[in-house]
């Protein structure tokens, strides 16, 4: 027997997430991660974002360094 499939818009699914407690979102988000039906950014986006953001802030190189060592101790 198959399994009914319930089709909600982004506001709705939002205002069902927000119900859970923040452990059960992270448990909700590792078995995303698991089933691999999430999967984050490539790293070639993650930079170009991340390029555009140095620019457009006119940040220096210090502090983009800084910002690499933070965002990799994150893990």
């Amino acid at each position: 027997m198959n399994n009914p499939t319930i089709q909600v818009n982004n506001s709705q699914l939002v205002e069902t997430l927000a119900q859970f407690p923040p452990e059960g979102l992270k448990k909700l988000i590792d078995q995303l991660f698991k089933k691999k039906l999430y999967s984050p950014l490539p790293l070639a986006e993650i930079t170009r974002e991340a390029s555009r953001t140095v620019k457009r802030a006119k940040l220096g190189s210090e502090t983009a360094a800084e910002a690499v060592l933070w965002a990799r101790s994150q893990k």
